[in-house]
């Protein structure tokens, strides 16, 4: 198991424990998320984005009767843009069970449990994992903690569209 702890092993074992605890706890969210609860947050987003790129139309164009109409409906919008929010800060639920998952996921890899060494890891955490060839013709090192973000919001963003949630999903 040594060799998992060293590029490119590392690099390929923290995307695969990236990218299915990001598939898990999408789907979780997905399961706790009513199919009428979905549909309801992708008609209020597509009213929503109409009414803004209406508003953004007529203030480009300077549009008098179009400005006129947005304003009108402003109001509605604002609403629907809070209910929105509501319900997003509703899908919060899971977030005691996401960061249980990933405590134990660290622990798991780390050996460490916040500050504490709990026993030996595969991983301190400190030691690159992975590296970013794209910064100044030199390739920036990554450690556990960084390149499990980056992998982690890559992977969420795209679960998140695949299962319909989130402000990304699909129309």
């Amino acid at each position: 198991m040594s060799f998992l702890a060293s590029p490119p092993a590392s690099t390929i074992f923290i995307l695969g424990v990236s990218l299915l605890l990001s598939f898990l706890i999408s789907l979780i969210n997905r399961l706790s998320t009513s199919r009428e609860k979905l549909e309801q947050q992708k008609a209020w987003r597509k009213e929503v984005n109409a009414w803004l790129s209406d508003f953004n139309k007529a203030r480009r164009t300077g549009d008098k009767k179009l400005l006129k109409k947005v304003q009108k409906q402003e109001k509605r919008i604002k609403q629907l843009q809070s209910k929105m929010a509501s319900q997003s800060f509703g899908q919060m639920k899971i977030l005691p069970i996401t960061m249980a998952v990933l405590l134990l996921v660290w622990l798991g890899l780390t050996g460490k449990l916040l500050n504490w060494q709990i026993f030996p890891g595969l991983f301190s955490g400190l030691e690159p994992v992975a590296y970013l060839p794209w910064f100044g013709g030199k390739a920036m090192p990554l450690n556990l903690f960084l390149w499990y973000l980056i992998c982690s919001f890559a992977f969420g963003a795209l679960f998140s569209r695949l299962f319909g949630l989130g402000m990304g999903a699909t129309e």
